[in-house]
């Protein structure tokens, strides 16, 4: 994707680790570039044996259930932020140190969305500027010829990051429902239009979409080859959703996974954005909550 910068640094020191921010999306020539620089994680999502059979050389394989979701508890929420110590130990288990610069590469073109649902995590964990998803993941890796590793992956010292909650990047149910009453920020509905419209069920006590949102789904921003869609495009589809140029956003989809693909291509585009994890899960579930202005009820 020739919008998607690649990113240049050096990291002889911490401080000018933490200087320099990196982009929200690095392209596959961007990542070549930086591959022998010290300071750099690659972190890959995926099974072992997906990992063994291929991978980015260097990279780490990243178990998304064990270290960036909290454990799932019958009749609670779904795909939930994990505790900060959970999440701490996954990383320093991979190398990840308080200057580490990070990468997260998805294995299949399937994985997308949990490529997004770690950069978010990770924004949470206060590593904002510090962490970036590859446009396209390992396929584009792959189709652009580039050097792969197989096998396990290479032994790493324990690294020393600390998960510090910015609680900046996170909407709480507090604070979308203010902005269904609007105060506060625009609400993107990250889901496909027939949830978004109440057309399919959901799986969920109520459907719709929570009041005063507008609908921008996460599957229009990727192009036919799995990258993200040219940056033109990209602010063209947000302006068609009814959305300002200058308006502070939060995104939901069902249980905050396709919302974190919104949350990361609005990043990309250099908007101001947060994410609420509950989604519509949470909101579904209190009557009290308002839904939109589409049919509320099923037949």
């Amino acid at each position: 994707l020739a919008l998607v910068a690649p990113f240049l640094f050096s990291l002889p020191s911490q401080a000018s680790a933490q200087s320099a921010a990196l982009p929200a999306v690095v392209s596959v020539d961007g990542l070549s570039t930086e591959l022998a620089r010290p300071g750099l994680v690659v972190l890959q999502l995926g099974s072992d044996s997906s990992f063994r059979a291929a991978h980015v050389p260097s990279a780490q394989r990243l178990d998304f259930d064990g270290v960036v979701l909290a454990p799932a508890v019958q009749g609670g929420l779904r795909m939930e932020l994990p505790a900060p110590e959970r999440l701490e130990n996954g990383l320093r288990a991979l190398g990840v140190r308080s200057d580490s610069r990070i990468v997260i590469v998805f294995d299949t073109p399937q994985a997308f969305t949990r490529a997004s649902r770690t950069f978010f995590t990770l924004e949470w964990a206060g590593l904002r500027g510090r962490v970036a998803v590859l446009d396209g993941g390992l396929p584009a890796w792959r189709a652009a010829n580039k050097q792969m590793s197989s096998g396990t992956a290479l032994r790493v010292a324990a690294g020393d990051v600390r998960v510090q909650q910015d609680a900046a990047r996170l909407a709480t149910r507090d604070s979308v429902r203010a902005a269904t009453e609007g105060r506060g920020r625009r609400l993107v509905d990250a889901r496909t239009p027939e949830f978004y419209e109440n057309t399919r069920d959901n799986g969920m006590p109520r459907g719709g979409h929570i009041a005063s949102a507008v609908n921008l789904p996460f599957n229009v921003a990727m192009g036919a080859d799995g990258r993200l869609k040219p940056k033109v495009e990209l602010e063209q589809l947000v302006a068609a959703a009814g959305i300002g140029a200058d308006e502070a956003l939060t995104t939901y989809c069902h249980i905050g996974l396709q919302a974190s693909w919104m949350y990361l291509t609005l990043r990309h585009l250099g908007r101001d954005v947060t994410m609420y994890d509950g989604s519509f899960d949470e909101w579904s579930r209190d009557e009290s909550l308002p839904l939109g202005s589409r049919p509320a009820q099923r037949p």
